[in-house]
């Protein structure tokens, strides 16, 4: 038992899978270039991870526009994750200072800049 907790413990050293070079955050939060990373990543993991990530944002907005009666941004009808994903990973390309920031505010600032009210 020992040993397979032992060998259990080496694993968990291990690297973590899918490519993750930026530092995280200093508080905590993911940094907008940890999910520039995520996002741009084909790997199965990595895009589900940045839908659900931008999808959560996305979903979170919409509620507090629901209880503020205030639209943040306005995407036409039809649009699709992959759209938001893109509108995201645009922005942080256009705008590269903003991989510092936290993935959640950069992916709102990119949602109001690509689609405005």
């Amino acid at each position: 038992m020992i040993a397979a907790l032992l060998m259990l413990a080496e694993v968990a050293k291990g690297p973590i899978a899918g490519p993750m070079p930026v530092k995280p955050a200093p508080i905590g939060y993911l940094s907008a270039g940890e999910l520039a990373i995520r996002c741009a990543d084909a790997s199965p993991s990595s895009s589900s991870y940045c839908f659900a990530f931008i999808a959560g944002v996305h979903d979170t907005v919409q509620a507090y526009e629901l209880w503020l009666n205030q639209r943040e941004f306005c995407p036409p009808p039809g649009t699709v994750q992959a759209d938001l994903r893109r509108a995201f990973l645009t922005y942080t390309s256009a705008y590269p200072q903003s991989r510092t920031g936290v993935a959640a505010s950069v992916v709102v600032v990119a949602l109001k800049e690509t689609y405005p009210c």
